[in-house]
């Protein structure tokens, strides 16, 4: 048996005993370390997002390789490893089949880092490579959000395109920290229009989005479906690009903010935390002994 935390019902989560999955010629073994606390997490713990209760929460979890089925590369025994697995992280063990993706952490890069690449980081390198096809002056809403400071960072050191921050007066003084810290490169003047506009908040913006729609301006978001005058991008990230962003983390040309990390039996907690406060980088769970 090992700890696993459930979502039980719409909003209700608890920590209990599960069975080990079972182990295959196919199989790989990882003992949890660290798994993020995705929005999405919380868009299924509220129902926005349909799911089968009751179901393992998370989606994503670093760890250590303790085992090793007879057609893996035994390489892998022992090694730091990024888990990308639908059918839920969030428990002590991990068991990692064939197409669930198993991604070798680059040297020099933690644990924490590389948990809080997926459900942020990833997604700003999908929009970066969209942007930097359409040469505009981008307009970054939500840019205190791990996804925002990552853009931020993509954008100041591998392209030339002219961009500005817009975040509410509440975490004005959180994001110029991270400009300066992070040495990222903002620009202050907006232009009149023909914008590209990014979206990372939602519907709480959407007077302002209604603004740049008059303007002419194009608009992506992540955070919206079904939007008139609204792209919505969702598209998924290959080993490649987690590579890619790990190694911008070891040149020290990417930092990824953590916030809190909270210990598996503490799940309640973390869970009121994530849903009440302003975004401060990345929460954490802890399956750390």
């Amino acid at each position: 048996m090992m700890k696993a935390i459930i979502q039980s019902a719409l909003n209700q989560v608890q920590l209990t005993d599960i069975q080990e999955p079972k182990f295959s010629p196919i199989s790989l073994e990882i003992e949890t370390k660290y798994a993020p606390f995705l929005r999405y997490d919380l868009l299924k713990l509220n129902g926005t997002v349909p799911a089968q209760l009751p179901q393992l929460m998370g989606y994503s979890a670093t760890g250590i390789v303790t085992k090793a089925g007879s057609l893996r590369s035994k390489s892998l025994l022992h090694q730091k490893v990024l888990v990308l697995n639908p059918w839920g992280t969030f428990q002590e063990k991990i068991i990692s089949n064939i197409p669930p993706l198993t991604i070798p952490i680059t040297d020099g890069v933690a644990l924490k880092e590389a948990a809080a690449l997926v459900g942020g980081p990833d997604l700003a390198l999908t929009l970066f490579k969209i942007i930097t096809q359409k040469q505009k002056h981008v307009i970054i809403y939500g840019a205190d959000s791990v996804t925002g400071l990552t853009l931020m960072q993509l954008l100041t050191w591998h392209s030339q395109i002219r961009f500005t921050p817009m975040v509410r007066s509440i975490s004005e003084n959180y994001l110029k920290s991270k400009i300066t810290n992070y040495q990222i490169r903002i620009t202050t003047a907006l232009n009149a229009n023909n914008n590209l506009v990014i979206d990372l908040v939602g519907p709480a913006i959407n007077h302002q989005l209604a603004n740049h729609l008059t303007r002419g301006d194009e608009i992506l978001t992540v955070a919206q479906k079904d939007t008139p005058g609204l792209q919505f991008i969702s598209r998924p990230a290959f080993p490649k690009d987690y590579q890619f962003l790990m190694n911008e983390i070891k040149a020290r040309r990417l930092f990824i903010p953590i916030n809190r990390v909270f210990a598996y039996s503490d799940i309640k907690n973390a869970l009121s935390f994530q849903r009440n406060n302003p975004s401060r980088g990345r929460n954490l769970i802890s399956f750390e002994k």
